[in-house]
């Protein structure tokens, strides 16, 4: 049978210690925990539990930055089917972009940005 709990009165919202609440996101996130078990056993929405995070814990370290390699490749060894370029063009270095499913997308360095996070949405999409 379920427990039910009924407020009569002004006051109609339960309240949490500071201690109640960071034990509970102890709980819930703890490495065996999960945020909808432990809303259930302390008759809490999980809503409320990610608030009280947001609100109690400091927020997590983004990732840290991550390098990749580079490689530069000058005007006659970018094309690789032996065509002309002309010789506007050829004053800029071409850029080799390896994407995270794989493919390689090969773009002029003056490219605009716009254009060039665009490009790489759709590769990415394919």
């Amino acid at each position: 049978m379920a427990k039910v709990e009924i407020l009569t009165g002004a006051e109609r919202q339960r309240r949490w210690s500071t201690e109640l609440k960071l034990s509970i996101l102890q709980e819930a996130f703890s490495a065996d925990g999960t945020v909808s078990d432990v809303a259930r056993r302390h008759d809490v929405l999980p809503q409320q539990i990610y608030a009280w995070r947001k609100k109690l814990l400091p927020p997590e370290s983004p990732q840290a930055a991550s390098f990749i390699p580079v490689s530069l490749i000058g005007a006659s060894e970018s094309v690789s089917d032996g065509s002309k370029r002309s010789s506007a063009r050829s004053r800029w270095k071409d850029v080799e972009i390896v994407l995270r499913n794989g493919r390689l997308l090969r773009i002029a360095a003056d490219m605009d940005l716009e254009v060039l996070s665009s490009l790489v949405a759709c590769v990415e999409a394919a």
